[in-house]
């Protein structure tokens, strides 16, 4: 069975794009996960 995954490791062109689109979906990630981490902060102190 030839599943996507199979594909994108005999792929080495894909795999490189692969790659860098979920280093750039993690990078994303983080930053609006510390995005949110400002707002509850800012939420959480007192007026």
């Amino acid at each position: 069975m030839n599943t996507a995954s199979n594909v994108v490791r005999s792929t080495p062109a894909a795999t490189t794009l692969f790659g860098k689109l979920r280093a750039l979906a993690l990078h994303a990630l983080n930053l609006h996960l510390q995005n949110c981490a400002v707002i509850a902060e800012a939420h959480r102190r007192p007026q």
